[in-house]
């Protein structure tokens, strides 16, 4: 008896261990459905989901394709197994959710789903956990460059949640959190070095502008007062990093609205000959607190990238430089130093750089790269109208066209950088990636009968296609 009742015992575990096995397996088989689109069979019909004929013009299929491809990798990525069994059987009514929540009674569902809005893609991804009767969506508008990297991540998130729920209705205890990484918390205030160099050194200014400023010239009072002014500079950008959160655009940004605006308080100082000279200084202390206010309400309300602070920056060199030009344009003559239209220049650049900025996103790259195209298109305009500055006989009128044709060398320089570092749009994304057809029909369109029962065809006509 004890040998049957171990043996029965053991027939037992094997078969609840195979049963178990399976279960498991089960888990994680996935039936991956091929992606489906809205296609209207004929105007009097209304769009169902369906699979686009590969032997249509234009690109659908092809699209359709390379999202079955992407989440076929995808799926194999996250460990599941695919069963191709079903992967034909599709038709609009075996769509609907019902009978996906059928589908998947021991296995994963997934119905991809694909639609073009304007120039872009959106993806949506239904899906159904094995034994559960909820369904997964998950959907998102995506440009055509990103459709395979967002498709792993949609199709990763929806295989996550619906591991992670329970596929019966026992309550199942939540199991605790892994803890996070040291690692993948963010760096807090990265624009910490940058704000206290910058802080040292407009307290240093500080210092030293008041001390001019107050008519002395005292040098046992001015490194003393140079050193206070870079302490307390220092000491104050310490604890507004430990305050708040300062990135690395916000503290280039705050150093563009301090040192344009004291460059063009000092020039424009210079240029109307403010007099003592000692009191210059306080017209640049007086454009860098405006210009600091000005970037710190700025930054209240939102953050800064590090293209718009390189942005900022720009607008004030090149403010400054284009403003040096008009002036000397204005006075027909290039042996002069423009301090009044580079001081103009250089405070109307950065204001108008600065609040831009905030608007728009641009990479830091792209704004180098448009400012390098300034500088090669003023060179180059530059060196070809060179003879008219550089000949024996000059006069206001040649000066007043070399400096003009700087100018506008310079702008046009930037206009074309900007032009050709911009990205595809959703336009030319769409022409280049799509081409679309629009086809003329005509045909039987319904039928009528007549008062003997006679059948009597509707004729129509139109144009139909994808836009």
């Amino acid at each position: 008896m004890s040998f049957r009742a171990s043996l029965l015992a053991a027939l037992v575990g094997a078969s609840l261990l195979a049963s178990a096995e399976q279960a498991r397996a089960g888990q994680d088989d996935v039936v991956l459905l091929p992606t489906v689109t809205l296609i209207q069979s004929s105007p009097a019909e209304p769009p169902e989901l369906r699979r686009p004929d590969p032997s249509a013009p234009g690109s659908l299929s092809r699209w359709t394709r390379r999202l079955d491809a992407v989440l076929h990798e995808a799926a194999q990525d996250l460990g599941l197994t695919l069963d191709v069994s079903e992967r034909l059987d599709v038709s609009p009514g075996s769509l609907k959710e019902d009978a996906l929540v059928e589908r998947a009674a021991d296995r994963w569902v997934v119905s991809p789903r694909l639609t073009f809005d304007g120039g872009k893609v959106r993806i949506r991804l239904v899906a159904v956990a094995p034994g559960s009767n909820v369904v997964l969506v998950r959907s998102q508008e995506v440009e055509p460059r990103q459709v395979t990297i967002r498709a792993m991540v949609m199709l990763r998130d929806i295989v996550q949640v619906g591991r992670g729920s329970p596929t019966d209705d026992k309550p199942r205890t939540a199991e605790p959190a892994p803890p996070r990484g040291t690692l993948a918390i963010p760096a807090r205030s990265q624009g910490r070095a940058v704000l206290a160099l910058n802080a040292a050194a407009f307290g240093g200014y500080v210092g030293f502008a008041l001390q001019r400023a107050s008519g002395s010239g005292d040098e046992r009072l001015t490194y003393p007062l140079i050193a206070l002014g870079t302490g307390i500079g220092l000491g104050g950008s310490m604890i507004i990093a430990d305050e708040w959160d300062v990135g690395l655009g916000d503290a280039w940004y705050l150093s563009a609205g301090a040192w344009w605006p004291a460059a063009s308080g000092l020039l424009l100082a210079e240029g109307y000959g403010v007099s003592p000279e000692s009191d210059r200084y306080v017209y640049g202390l007086v454009g860098a607190s405006a210009g600091i206010t000005l970037a710190t309400m700025s930054l209240s309300l939102r953050g800064m990238g590090e293209g718009g602070a390189l942005l900022s920056h720009s607008g004030g060199a090149f403010g400054m430089f284009l403003g040096g030009v008009t002036q000397l344009a204005v006075d027909g003559t290039t042996d002069e130093t423009p301090t009044l239209g580079m001081g103009y220049g250089a405070g109307a650049g950065v204001l108008v750089a600065g609040a831009v900025a905030t608007q728009v996103s641009l990479t830091p790259s792209r704004v180098l790269l448009v400012d390098l195209g300034g500088v090669l298109g003023g060179l180059t305009v530059a060196g070809a109208s060179s003879p008219l500055v550089f000949a024996d006989e000059r006069s206001e009128g040649k000066d007043r066209a070399f400096l003009a044709g700087v100018a506008a060398g310079t702008l046009a320089g930037g206009v074309v950088g900007y032009l050709l570092t911009q990205p595809a749009s959703s336009k030319r994304a769409e022409k280049e990636e799509e081409r679309w057809a629009a086809l003329p029909w005509a045909g039987v369109i319904g039928e009528t009968r007549t008062v003997d029962g006679k059948r009597v065809p509707a004729m129509g006509a139109g144009v139909r296609g994808l836009w």
